[in-house]
């Protein structure tokens, strides 16, 4: 509908297509605008606020038929809200009757579309009496509709109001349930979009988004579509790509400066920083995960944008939304309602986007035969929730970084490139698909669930990872490089991480300038002393606003750190889910205390990366309970859907190691009742 549509400038939009900024983005939107050109010079509005304001676009579309032009028409009205009524055809024209669906603060109205043989367009809004509409606003509006009606050939495509010069999906690929326009598909996942970006840290930045395609296909036709679009962009490139059956994923780079947001005290990072695409074609799935280097900050509209355009390439969704310009959006003035708030409005609908999308997901996943694994891991906002940022950088910043950052891996044993991550930042947002969909605190407030959508099959544990910070690269030699251990290595890669501080600054005291025209006496009279005449002058002035002295200021400083990685020889615990299964399963935390490495095996590969034999490893284990999911369950933090399907949760068997074994549970310690440490002994 004209309601949600964005005011944009044709001229503002050209020369951004021009001059390469966010090219990623707009690279489909270019031809539009030159559509939207002549649309505009021949726009035309009659009729008054008293008798009901008419509005007329018209616009060409070489190479389509009338019928053609209706059935993309057709296919684009519903992702605008417009109610798709009857068609007709009279000899070389054809008509569609749409109406503007009514709102909370307007009435809705009749919009006529109509094309002939020759690719005329027009587009007709009648409004009622009474309600007004800027001409600006509607000839933007109606005419980037018209704009979306693709030149060249008959038929509509699912792609047809996508992203430009992408091949649509296949023909044969299955239907899914709960459908989705392309339109959808993209709304989908700009509200999907979230920054996880880290407050007490400073470091990391990580951005994601998922979404929900028309119809299942194979992964290599959804991101041969993604290669073809990179392919005409030059600030991105793909890195790598693999499959695995229905399943791929893409590592792509963007490479353009214009996704990152400078100022006039930092000279901006514009490394190139990494973004990974996935799609499951058996849920009609894709997700995108974008992550950005230290002190390198995002402009959040712009990649949003950037994300979403990938995704829809992917999926053969719509193009999105251009970032955020300075006016309003385009609305109807009806002045018997209560206006509405159009922030409020567009927050309502992306939570309702999310609730429902999710819901979906669920859905298609069933049909899919996956499987659903609740895991507890540490809720890490809880173990710190006394203390303030301030407080956590100056204290406790190491530890909190290793438990936000702790990571566990379990690998699918038919398939070991199938990983199952668990852990605080194990989320969908920063993990993609195979992250969890869901989380819940339980477990008296020290341990949080997170629900996985995962292929049934063995799970291995065989692997963690977690960042220490302020660490150097540990004393090694190698002695006994040669020698292997029974329990796996440790890897240890230099980071560097942005960490802030407070001190003190010396700053002088500010003044202001200013200036007053005031009357003086300029003649005296020398026999009275009175003043016999006067004149008007200007005098400056300076005071103080602030005195001088030692301010308190937050600086940041760049400090190495490592990233420690474990592979373990042999699976620490497993456990199995079957198809169509909901489980859920005692979880593993990897913490300070775990890893042991022989100081005398290890290999430095260079001066940032080492390679170590484990001499000791342990994990905390931490017990999933009926009680928890049942609390879960009935709290209504889940779609009702989604509650019966955790009514359904069974514990899964988990089986330990050989060699793994409780140690014993030491008084006083924050994981005292509630987690037992289990460790690894050789073989």
């Amino acid at each position: 509908m004209f309601y949600g549509l964005r005011e944009r400038s044709p001229r503002s939009i050209a020369s951004t297509c021009l001059s390469g900024v966010a090219a990623l983005v707009f690279l489909s939107l270019c031809p539009a605008v030159r559509a939207a050109d002549t649309c505009e010079s021949t726009f035309k509005s009659s009729g008054s606020l008293f008798s009901g304001k008419v509005f007329e676009a018209h616009s060409i579309a070489p190479g389509v038929t009338a019928q053609g032009a209706v059935a993309q028409m057709k296919a684009i009205a519903p992702g605008e809200d417009f109610e798709v009524g009857q068609d007709t055809l009279t000899g070389s024209t054809a008509t569609l009757a749409l109406t503007n669906k009514a709102q909370a603060n307007a009435r809705g109205f009749p919009v006529e579309f109509s094309a002939d043989d020759k690719g005329q367009l027009v587009l007709k809004a009648s409004l009622p009496a009474g309600m007004g509409a800027s001409e600006k606003d509607m000839r933007a509006s109606m005419c980037g509709i018209l704009a979306r009606v693709k030149s060249g050939g008959s038929q509509p495509s699912v792609a047809a109001a996508g992203i430009s010069g992408v091949p649509a999906l296949q023909s044969g690929s299955g239907a899914l349930p709960d459908p989705i326009s392309p339109e959808d598909s993209t709304r989908l996942c700009e509200a999907n979009f979230t920054d996880e970006t880290d407050v007490v840290g400073g470091t990391r930045s990580v951005f994601g988004t998922w979404t929900l395609t028309s119809s299942g296909e194979d992964a290599r036709q959804a991101l041969a579509r993604l290669k073809a679009f990179l392919a005409k962009t030059p600030d991105a490139r793909m890195v790598r790509e693999e499959y695995r059956g229905k399943k791929g994923a893409m590592d792509i780079a963007l490479t353009s400066a214009a996704y990152v947001r400078s100022t006039i005290m930092d000279v901006p990072d514009v490394r190139p920083f990494p973004v990974r695409v996935e799609f499951d074609g058996d849920m009609g799935a894709a997700s995108l995960v974008l992550r950005t280097f230290s002190k390198q900050q995002g402009s959040r509209d712009v990649l949003r944008t950037a994300a979403c355009a990938m995704v829809a390439a992917a999926v053969a969704g719509a193009a999105p939304s251009l970032p955020s310009r300075t006016g309003s959006a385009s609305r109807f003035r009806n002045p018997f309602k209560q206006a509405e708030d159009p922030a409020m409005a567009k927050r309502t609908d992306d939570l309702k986007r999310r609730n429902d999308g999710i819901e979906a997901l669920f859905v298609r996943a069933i049909r899919a035969g996956k499987a659903f694994v609740a895991v507890p891991s540490l809720f890490v906002s809880k173990k710190y929730q006394a203390m303030g940022v301030d407080k956590l950088r100056e204290e406790q910043l190491v530890n909190y970084w290793i438990d936000l950052t702790a990571t566990t891996e379990w690998r699918r044993t038919d398939d070991p490139a199938d990983v199952l991550h668990t852990g605080s930042m194990s989320s969908m947002i920063e993990q993609g698909l195979h992250g969890f969909a869901y989380r819940y605190p339980g477990g008296s407030g020290n341990s949080e669930y997170g629900l996985f959508i995962v292929d049934p099959g063995t799970y291995d544990l065989k692997g963690t990872s977690a960042e220490f910070r302020r660490s150097p690269m540990p004393d090694m030699s190698e002695k006994a490089a040669s020698a292997k251990s029974p329990l796996g290595t440790a890897s240890f890669v230099s980071t560097q991480d942005t960490e802030y501080y407070k001190t003190q600054v010396w700053q002088s005291a500010t003044y202001q300038n200013g200036s007053y025209t005031g009357t003086y006496c300029a003649l005296m009279d020398a026999t009275t002393g009175g003043c016999a005449g006067f004149d008007v002058g200007t005098r400056s002035y300076s005071k103080q606003v602030t005195a001088g002295g030692y301010q308190t200021v937050l600086r940041d400083k760049q400090v190495s750190g490592l990233l420690v990685t474990t592979q373990l020889l042999h699976p620490f615990a497993s456990f199995r889910v079957g198809k169509g299964d909901v489980v859920y399963v005692d979880g593993f935390v990897v913490d300070g205390a775990s890893v042991v490495i022989d100081h005398d095996a290890c290999r430095q590969s260079d001066g940032d990366m080492a390679t170590c034999a484990l001499k000791s490893f342990n994990l905390l284990r931490i017990p999933a309970t009926a009680e928890h999911v049942a609390e879960w369950q009935r709290s209504g933090l889940l779609a009702p859907s989604l509650a019966d399907l955790l009514r359904a949760a069974k514990p899964a068997r988990l089986t330990l190691g050989a060699g793994v074994s409780a140690l014993p549970q030491k008084p006083g310690t924050f994981e005292s009742g509630w987690a037992t440490r289990y460790a690894l002994k050789g073989r």
